[in-house]
């Protein structure tokens, strides 16, 4: 496990794409004006990057402009819940101003964990009828 800080930004001369890297080290945060260039919208630290990293490029995998240099063509306040809504243990270092005024996020973080949270419990159905078949089988011997 890598433990590090998992980064979206977005860049003013990209419109509608947003960064996802990752960095061992906390960024520093700069002065978010309107001065032209990478704009970070969101930090967080996570005990396994690599992980985590995965995991938000699963959920906007078909969003992808360009795996190399983690574009994706998405939403800030989408790629931000995708990374928050991580069941992994992780801390919000920072969370862009304008992003958290926004009413929404809160509603498309909730959104991701109920989809990762409905997934998870078709899965462990699905194991557990496969299990009962077994044991059932092996019992009868259908």
């Amino acid at each position: 496990m890598d433990e590090g800080y998992l980064i979206v930004e977005t860049h003013t001369e990209r419109p509608g794409l947003v960064c996802i890297r990752k960095a061992k080290s906390q960024p520093k945060i700069p002065e978010q004006g309107a001065i032209p260039g990478p704009r970070i919208r969101y930090i967080a630290r996570f005990n396994d990057l690599s992980a985590a990293r995965m995991q938000v490029h699963t959920r906007l995998r078909r969003a992808l402009v360009d795996v190399e240099s983690g574009l994706y063509r998405s939403d800030p306040a989408e790629a931000v819940a995708a990374a928050d809504s991580l069941a992994l243990r992780h801390l919000r270092v920072y969370l862009d101003p304008e992003l958290a005024g926004n009413p929404s996020l809160d509603r498309v973080i909730a959104r991701h964990r109920w989809r990762h949270g409905l997934a998870d419990r078709f899965w462990r159905v699905v194991g557990i009828a496969a299990v009962v078949l077994l044991l059932l089988k092996l019992l009868f011997g259908f």
